[in-house]
């Protein structure tokens, strides 16, 4: 006789006890608020935003400019394997 666990989990499931939904402590929100807004008077942090903005765009930029001098590349189609043998002769015959 095989055991179906699908069906005796299923089982044991409607016999728990339904919990009561779980409420926040008195005065929970107030304390993280408190915590978050102590966090952020720090200086250390806002040093480094302006540096990594600055490089955000800085990478930004250059993928745009990659991709503008590349686009005619990336929009070729794949080459037929008639072309790869015919770059494969002229790279044998390269000195």
């Amino acid at each position: 006789m095989k055991l179906d666990h699908w069906k005796r989990l299923a089982a044991m499931a409607r016999r728990a006890p339904a919990m009561p939904p779980a409420e926040m402590p008195f005065g929970f929100d107030t304390r993280v608020i408190a915590a978050w807004r102590a966090q952020a008077d720090d200086g250390e942090s806002s040093l480094w935003v302006p540096l990594l903005r600055g490089a955000l765009v800085c990478s930004v930029l250059i993928v745009a400019l990659t991709l503008a001098v590349n686009y005619q590349t990336l929009k070729e189609r794949e080459p037929t394997s008639l072309a790869i043998a015919d770059s494969a002769i002229q790279l044998t015959m390269l000195p």
